[in-house]
């Protein structure tokens, strides 16, 4: 196309020009645009190319599963709901279990759910909780069905560091060696990073514990005797996302690089992607259910946007309230409507070259590789844990 010539033409700018037009705005006091997350961590409102060095996108597989939680009622109403969930599009079923479920349980609570089209996980909140045992009755459950285990996808929520007082690494060792074998895309371990998470300010922090927890399990399990590689190709990482949109992306990003990083001091090169599953930060919620609704998708926003892998949704309704219909259904929906009108599915790194996400990525990698050494320096995460 030609060039019109009396298109009007601009003078070429830079940030030099910006900061003197905001400057004459603002009267001279530009530090009132600067975001604070913490004492490590100042950022600027703008930033350019020349200013960052942008990562190459995120090495991992586009686009996350929908994810529902089913936590209230007997069996049979359990069950109904996971079908109901199913018919509006779940693709990750997270069963909340308060008790330890028998073999007839299982069986009822899985029954007419086509166990090689979704993925299934199972977060155990009792006293006196087995997931080994857990472990072999669902293992029993799919061959009496006729599954062939290879195609089944999931997780047992399994963190000895956790929820024992002594870890029960035997056990663990054992679903690993099983799971190794038979059933490849199916985690039994979990670096569960909720009880780290204490808001924005902290999100250094919460990343250090977590891959500090991480590096434990891969080092306590080597020292049993087990290649630290298959430890880590069937464990996953669980982080809770608030309403601070910019640094949950950037949490979750960094989560990433870092780990790859814990991965190369353990000898590990090109690892498979981490999994992450991202769960609603449910102290963030009110009793207002609509001020929840923009909460919440503000919440799976960041957590796509950031990379994760499976996205579990409060109902709106919050942790104080039942669930309604409506609420179990807007968790799902607002998935949706993010991947078919926003598609931020057909992206691996959605957040990719944005110079202010790079930056933040950036600076939390930084900041929490450093408090990471500090916990090793201590005696790594099972004797910071303690103090």
């Amino acid at each position: 196309m030609p060039v019109d010539a009396s298109a009007p033409s601009f003078p070429p700018s830079d940030k030099a020009d910006w900061l003197d037009r905001v400057s004459d705005e603002l009267k001279g006091d530009l530090s009132q645009l600067d975001t604070e997350v913490n004492e490590r961590i100042r950022l600027s409102p703008l930033y350019t190319a020349e200013e960052v060095t942008a990562r190459p996108p995120l090495s991992r597989a586009a686009g996350w599963e929908i994810g529902a939680y089913l936590d209230t009622g007997d069996s049979d109403v359990i069950h109904a709901s996971a079908l109901h969930a199913l018919e509006q599009g779940a693709e990750a079923l997270l069963f909340r279990l308060f008790h330890q479920p028998g073999p007839g349980e299982i069986t009822e609570l899985l029954r007419d759910i086509r166990l090689d089209f979704v993925s299934l996980h199972c977060s155990l909140r009792y006293p006196g909780q087995d997931p080994a045992e857990l472990f072999r009755d669902l293992v029993k459950y799919l061959r009496r069905e006729g599954y062939d285990l290879t195609k089944i996808r999931g997780s047992v929520d399994f963190d000895p560091l956790l929820d024992w007082s002594e870890p029960p690494f035997p056990p663990l060792i054992r679903l690993l060696d099983f799971v190794s074998q038979w059933m490849p895309d199916f985690k039994v371990l979990q670096v569960n990073a909720a009880g780290f998470n204490n808001g924005p300010g902290s999100a250094d922090s919460e990343l250090a514990l977590a891959i500090a927890k991480g590096a434990e399990y891969l080092q306590q399990v080597r020292d049993l005797g087990y290649p630290a590689e298959t430890v880590n190709d069937h464990l996953q990482f669980a982080f809770t996302v608030g309403t601070s949109y910019y640094v949950d992306i950037a949490k979750l990003r960094a989560l990433r690089i870092l780990w790859a990083n814990v991965l190369r001091g353990f000898g590990i090169e090109d690892a498979p992607p981490t999994t992450i599953a991202a769960h609603t930060d449910l102290a963030t919620l009110t009793a207002d259910r609509d001020h929840n609704l923009l909460k919440l998708t503000t919440q799976a926003l960041s957590a796509v946007t950031g990379g994760a892998d499976q996205l579990f949704l409060s109902p709106a309704e919050g942790a104080d309230q039942p669930a309604t219909p409506f609420g179990h259904r807007m968790a799902l929906n607002v998935q949706h409507l993010l991947r078919l009108e926003a598609g931020l599915d057909q992206y691996a790194d959605p957040a990719a070259g944005s110079y202010y996400l790079e930056k933040l990525t950036e600076e939390l990698v930084n900041s929490a590789w450093e408090r990471f050494r500090a916990i090793e320096e201590q005696g790594g995460f099972g004797v910071a844990s303690e103090v």
